[in-house]
């Protein structure tokens, strides 16, 4: 469940009081770009910046200029990203859903609960007390917007997983450890 705040950033601004004017225009807003930023990689997203500044340069463009300029510049359809994160009532919260042994290595199941496609780390503990830390990019949200699957390449025996959010803060983090912390 979200808050009250979480609205679409394309909210029209007379709509929005209080906190969550503030919470959306702003906190939301930089939390997409940084996710985009993520997404395409430091180098890509300053190319596919600057190319919309240069594109627009002197002009007023309006947001779905941004969101045509960056899928073009890119080359890649963005489309699942951008309504994610400025037309739909996602929030970020994410859930580990479970630990799978496989032959070659584990899988972890990651469920997006909240629906918003934001990045994160699988912090993995092995059973000899060595940790690795995956990191996924929103591209992990791309095909399913719901539940992802982790690939740990190690033959060790996991012992526990974490998701780490980061400065992308989990509405609900009771359910990013497994096995599940006792509180």
């Amino acid at each position: 469940m979200s808050s009250d705040a979480d609205i679409p950033i394309m909210t029209p601004e007379n709509v929005l009081t209080g906190g969550g004017y503030g919470n959306n225009k702003y906190g939301r807003a930089a939390l997409g770009y940084l996710a985009m930023k993520d997404l395409l990689g430091d180098a890509e997203f300053k190319r596919v910046l600057h190319g919309f500044m240069e594109r627009w340069n002197g002009k007023h463009p309006t947001p779905w200029d941004m969101y045509n300029s960056f899928n073009n510049i890119s080359g890649k359809d963005m489309n699942w990203f951008w309504n994610a994160w400025y037309f739909s009532y996602s929030y970020i919260d994410l859930a580990v859903g479970g630990v799978e042994k496989r032959t070659d290595g584990s899988a972890v199941t990651v469920k997006n609960v909240g629906g918003a496609p934001a990045p994160f780390d699988v912090v993995v503990t092995f059973d000899d007390g060595t940790t690795e830390r995956l990191h996924q990019t929103p591209a992990v949200w791309e095909k399913n917007m719901k539940e992802a699957v982790v690939r740990v390449a190690s033959p060790k025996t996991i012992k526990g997983v974490t998701l780490d959010g980061g400065i992308y803060l989990d509405y609900t983090d009771a359910d990013n450890t497994w096995p599940a912390v006792a509180k």
